[in-house]
């Protein structure tokens, strides 16, 4: 169990840190401005109303809650998944 519990701590870090990184991008930037963090990457400030690279940005609205389900379903799955074999050594390397 406390292998779960460490995948499932740094999942919801993950997760923590994504939204604050989000909501400092909308507070600090306009829309449309980018900060150069290195010479071949840039932030920019943009909305995607679709999926990845816009996939089904004009579909009405619909897209969001099907991949807000779909994601839910999955992570439930997963966690389903890692508390099923929790006691089996994944990732040897990264855990004692």
């Amino acid at each position: 169990m406390p292998r779960t519990s460490l995948w499932l701590g740094l999942s919801g870090l993950i997760i923590i840190f994504d939204q604050l990184t989000k909501f400092w991008i909308v507070s600090a930037l306009k829309l449309g401005q980018s900060i150069e963090l290195t010479s071949f990457f840039n932030l920019v400030f943009v909305y995607n109303p679709g999926a990845a690279f816009s996939f089904l940005s004009d579909a009405g609205g619909w897209q969001r809650w099907f991949f807000v389900v779909l994601a839910l379903a999955v992570s439930g799955w997963l966690t389903l998944l890692i508390w099923q074999h929790a006691s089996e050594r994944s990732c040897h390397w990264l855990l004692p």
